[in-house]
């Protein structure tokens, strides 16, 4: 039995209102022919999900027939906009399958990145956390409590034999103010994107401690959601969507230079730290090439949503997920 989510007024009216006839003008795409307007949310501006964006820069949306709509807001707000009728897709963390399962009106429609590789544990150059042990009973910044930031952290400690709560996390936001909280000596380490971290450690603000991905193997990092009323409505521009995701990733595989442009200027790190980033993710087996999602992931990440509190119990998450969109399956 699914748990209704309670739905907070405000965001009916709030995403994408500025967005509306900016979607609609835009229905014809630059390739002469009727492009479907989707309103895509993202909940982080990091290497991977930025490539939504980069597949709108170089047209393999609008070849699709699909004109996707971006705009980044927090995991909580896409929820809300989704309830609102807002959202079409979301590209959003795994752990927002927890939220699925109390009554989100969302299906994962395809795997996007597979183990956390693109998050890292930072901590100040000054030795004051010398090693990953020196954190428990220590406190570090998160972006949202229940987000992935939030639950990599809590994997971390029980990686280590403690329990999740060991390591007290405070959330504080978006990655400046993480940044921020730490410098200042408000938290002992931080959560954050790996493109942030190397510019930051490149710099001499921060070190980095630990990578995620070197300890939490069975888990969806981050998933494709489509909304349940674009799935009915707009069933195959969400076909459409995913199926030139996966042909936005095999481009930036095969097109490293122009990628890796492209990421230091969203991003605004510099080319040597966009470039690392790619070396370390892009060949790696961090980026989904089909879209399935494993079911021993999905039994994993169950028992960690159990875990982290977010739900009471383990839960069949493959009843919020589909692979009717998924490329093998058009």
């Amino acid at each position: 039995m699914r748990t209704p989510l309670r739905l907070l007024s405000a965001a009916a009216h709030w995403f994408p209102a500025v967005l509306v006839a900016a979607g609609l003008a835009s229905s014809v795409s630059a390739w002469g022919q009727s492009a479907t307007p989707l309103f895509v949310a993202k909940v982080a501006n990091d290497f991977a999900l930025i490539m939504g964006d980069y597949g709108k820069k170089l047209g393999i949306f609008q070849r699709e027939g699909v004109d996707p709509q971006i705009s980044l807001i927090t995991q909580a707000r896409m929820i809300q906009a989704t309830i609102a009728g807002s959202v079409d897709v979301a590209l959003a963390s795994g752990a927002t399958l927890a939220f699925v399962a109390k009554g989100a009106p969302l299906k994962a429609v395809a795997a996007l990145s597979g183990p956390p590789m693109i998050l890292v544990l930072v901590v100040r150059p000054d030795d004051s956390v010398p090693a990953v042990d020196a954190l428990r009973g220590r406190t570090t910044a998160v972006s949202n409590l229940g987000s992935l930031t939030d639950w990599a952290l809590s994997q971390l400690a029980i990686s280590k034999g403690w329990g999740a709560g060991d390591i007290t996390r405070v959330a504080v936001g978006d990655t400046p103010a993480r940044i921020a909280a730490l410098r200042t000596g408000n938290v002992d380490a931080a959560v954050i994107d790996i493109a942030e971290a190397l510019d930051l450690q490149e710099r001499g603000q921060v070190r980095i401690l630990a990578n995620f991905g070197s300890f939490i193997k069975a888990f969806q990092n981050q998933i494709i959601y489509a909304s349940d009323r674009a799935i009915a409505n707009k069933t195959d521009a969400v076909r459409r969507f995913v199926k030139a995701w996966f042909e936005t990733i095999a481009y930036a595989r095969s097109n490293k230079p122009e990628t890796v442009a492209f990421v230091s200027a969203t991003l605004g790190v510099s080319n040597g730290v966009a470039a690392e980033v790619y070396d370390q993710l892009m060949p790696s087996n961090f980026f989904s090439t089909d879209g399935v999602i494993a079911p021993a992931t999905l039994t994993a990440m169950s028992k960690s949503f159990v875990e982290l509190k977010l739900l009471p119990n383990e839960e069949n998450l493959s009843r919020f997920v589909t692979d009717r969109f998924l490329p093998a399956k058009s």
